[in-house]
């Protein structure tokens, strides 16, 4: 190398070294101030939210609402537990929990008992083997949960709007159908922002939702009514809708397991006002739930015709499988 060559290269080994220690001490004096104004924060909002004001959630009487919703389908079908039994204790879930949390805004108690009634007539009939009962009625017996937005009939369907506050839904939506006919059972809508355009869980109509896990942190949006009654083992599937982390911060924020596929898969028609005729939306409808387990057999009733562009039940291999860091 020679001498003019040398000193180019000390002269920029210099300039590196004084732009990397900038941005050194601007990188430490932004997590300095960051740090200030977050204890500041806290400070002035713990005068508003104290945790010593939390609400006590009550502890679960019937140890099969902490079953997945799989484990639960399995047994009725086994004739263990009887979907009558299965959706009392879920009923009665709700209604422990529900003044504590404002979850669940709109209910049909009492044709979801009727319908668990027939659920269990078709099981005592033996029309069906366990076998064929699995294959075609997956969730047989097992109840659900959907966000207000949700058309769902009889049931109101305000968007979380007050001009909207007596207006019911008049035909399912499509996603709603395709759970019943998989032998579902609704239970009741669930509370979400206005037109689901907000990141927490509040409106005019039913007012906020709150984490079961502490009822003075919030549960998130849009589909936080989802995500606080599943987590109070209130409801064992949600079905809910995303389009820019609607499913994934509740779920994340109430400690349950939520997935958004990709746009195209999921009947939209009956979100939202959605016709289903929309070429073009980046929303789609997911499962949430409180087991990783539910959520492969939630998306193939979900997805209905569209089940064969997915391999869901194809192997994946992990010790060739790359994960990214960001």
């Amino acid at each position: 190398m020679s001498e003019n060559q040398h000193e180019i290269s000390n002269s920029r080994n210099k300039e590196f070294t004084f732009w990397d220690c900038l941005c050194y001490l601007l990188l430490s004096l932004w997590f300095i101030v960051h740090n200030i104004l977050d204890f500041i924060i806290d400070k002035i909002f713990s005068f508003f939210y104290d945790d010593t004001k939390q609400g006590k959630i009550p502890t679960v009487t019937h140890s099969f609402l902490m079953e997945s919703a799989s484990s639960l389908a399995e047994r009725i079908r086994n004739k263990e537990i009887s979907a009558v039994e299965v959706v009392e204790g879920f009923v009665e879930r709700i209604k422990q929990v529900n003044p504590l949390i404002n979850a669940v805004v709109c209910d049909r108690f009492e044709l979801a008992l009727k319908e668990a009634v027939e659920a269990d007539e078709l099981i005592g009939s033996g029309k069906l083997t366990k076998e064929q009962l699995q294959q075609q009625k997956p969730f047989l017996g097992i109840p659900f949960t959907t966000k207000d937005s949700t058309a769902a009939k009889g049931l109101l369907h305000t968007l979380g709007l007050v001009s909207r506050r007596n207006t019911k839904a008049t035909e399912d939506a499509d996603a709603v159908v395709l759970m019943k006919e998989a032998g579902a059972i609704l239970l009741g809508t669930t509370n979400i922002p206005e037109l689901n355009m907000w990141c927490e869980t509040r409106n005019n109509v039913f007012g906020q939702t709150l984490n079961p896990y502490n009822t003075t942190r919030t549960v998130g949006g849009s589909s936080g009514g989802e995500a606080s009654i599943i987590a109070a083992n209130g409801s064992p599937l949600g079905l809910a809708s995303d389009i820019g982390g609607s499913i994934r911060m509740p779920a994340f924020y109430c400690g349950i397991f939520g997935h958004k596929p990709t746009s195209g898969l999921t009947p939209m028609k009956g979100f939202t006002r959605r016709t289903g005729k929309e070429e073009k939306t980046m929303v789609t409808a997911g499962p949430m739930c409180r087991y990783a387990q539910d959520l492969a057999p939630f998306l193939k009733v979900m997805i209905g015709n569209n089940i064969s562009k997915l391999n869901l039940d194809k192997q994946v291999n992990m010790y060739k499988t790359w994960f990214s860091l960001y």
